[in-house]
């Protein structure tokens, strides 16, 4: 699942560890050539018993952590 604008793509897809959903997130950017490169990887965030929880939590977080760094 990617949310896409026009400069960056949230890649919220969590992982599953030790029974539960792992909230991360993946922010990247494309150059002219159409490339993807990698702006910033999050780490773990946080653990969730349901995946769509984790999602939007990765999601929430790239969101305001690209608000704070790019407006």
């Amino acid at each position: 699942m990617r949310f896409n604008s026009t400069r960056f793509i949230i890649d919220p897809t969590p992982r599953r560890a030790d029974g539960e959903y792992m909230a991360h997130a993946r922010i990247s950017s494309s150059r002219a050539d159409g490339s993807q490169y990698a702006v910033h990887l999050s780490g773990d965030l946080a653990g969730f018993d349901v995946r769509e929880d984790a999602i939007a939590h990765a999601k929430k977080w790239a969101q305001e952590w690209l608000d704070v760094r790019f407006g």
